[in-house]
């Protein structure tokens, strides 16, 4: 016979658990006593790392940044433009007798790179009382003259320099000197945007017109004449002035055959001993020339004639 199971039992139940938070003032106050004694403690570590770190500071402070031997006593000026020693003084902000330490080379750095004549600046400590100074400043190689913008050429607090790449920026107290030999672009009409300190130039024709420049440097050496002024005439010509008085006017494109061109007319005439008045050079044959006649009316004729004529006196 089979037994039959007279009982059953539950082997999976569920576990009762009772949870019982005992509650009195007595329980409270040692809990906050035990907290407080925990916070007293990091403060005092927190105190003590706050004096170690404020007397460490102290005493870098004190050995380095006051101490005479850090004094800074010369500076190492390299640059590829004309900031000298003086003027990275004036314009860097350095205190005189101040400590090598003391200096924040990221703000003069900032300070110096603030200005459009500088590109690049690389600052750092040769202990125990130099400090080295390596700038790349902006090379100016023409002025910008804008007369309904206020620019006036060859001035140098109206003025404004360009570079070879045609970014204008001012004429610094150390580049007056140097840049005063430097030729013209003229232009009369621009749109809002054109030119902006800092940026380069974004009049297409005034860029044509420094691109001339830069070829007649290299192209006119050996003659005995330059072009010191190169004007924007109209969307489509340049007129340029030789420093003998000559107006020539170019077109937009094939300077360089333009300028041969008008070096072959000037050797030409001089050697007939006659002189030209004004020459088109757009014309690739049969280029007119008028030449300059004994008691004829001589230019300025128009009011662009006028303000390279203004360009052209010493």
């Amino acid at each position: 016979m089979s037994r039959n199971k007279t009982s059953r039992v539950n082997r999976h139940g569920g576990e009762r658990h009772l949870y019982m938070k005992v509650r009195s003032p007595r329980i409270f106050c040692f809990s906050c006593l035990r907290h407080l004694r925990t916070a007293g403690k990091l403060f005092l570590i927190g105190a003590f790392l706050g004096v170690a770190i404020w007397g460490v500071r102290s005493g870098l402070r004190e050995f380095f940044a006051e101490n005479e031997e850090f004094t800074l006593r010369h500076l190492d000026v390299e640059t590829n433009g004309e900031l000298d020693a003086e003027h990275f003084t004036e314009v860097s902000g350095i205190t005189p007798g101040s400590s090598i330490f003391a200096l924040n080379l990221g703000n003069m750095r900032e300070r110096l790179l603030s200005r459009p004549s500088v590109e690049q600046v690389h600052l750092s400590r040769r202990l125990p009382g130099t400090l080295r100074v390596r700038i790349e400043e902006r090379e100016p190689v023409a002025w910008l003259e804008c007369r309904p913008l206020g620019i006036i050429g060859k001035h140098p607090v109206a003025g404004i320099l360009l570079d070879k790449h045609g970014v204008c920026f001012p004429c610094e107290a150390w580049w007056e000197e140097r840049s005063a030999d430097l030729p013209v672009v003229l232009v009369s009409q621009v749109e809002e945007g054109d030119i902006g300190v800092g940026k380069e130039i974004r009049h297409h024709q005034a860029r044509k017109a420094l691109a001339l420049l830069m070829l007649s440097k290299e192209k006119l050496k050996g003659t005995k004449w330059s072009l010191p002024v190169v004007a924007v005439r109209n969307d489509y010509s340049l007129e340029a002035a030789t420093n003998t008085g000559v107006m020539a006017t170019f077109g937009m494109e094939a300077h360089e055959e333009q300028l041969k061109n008008l070096v072959v007319l000037m050797d030409a005439t001089e050697r007939k001993g006659e002189s030209i008045f004004t020459v088109n050079l757009i014309p690739k044959r049969n280029i007119p020339v008028i030449p300059e006649v004994a008691g004829s009316p001589q230019w300025p004729r128009t009011r662009l004639h006028r303000d390279i004529e203004a360009l052209l006196r010493p």
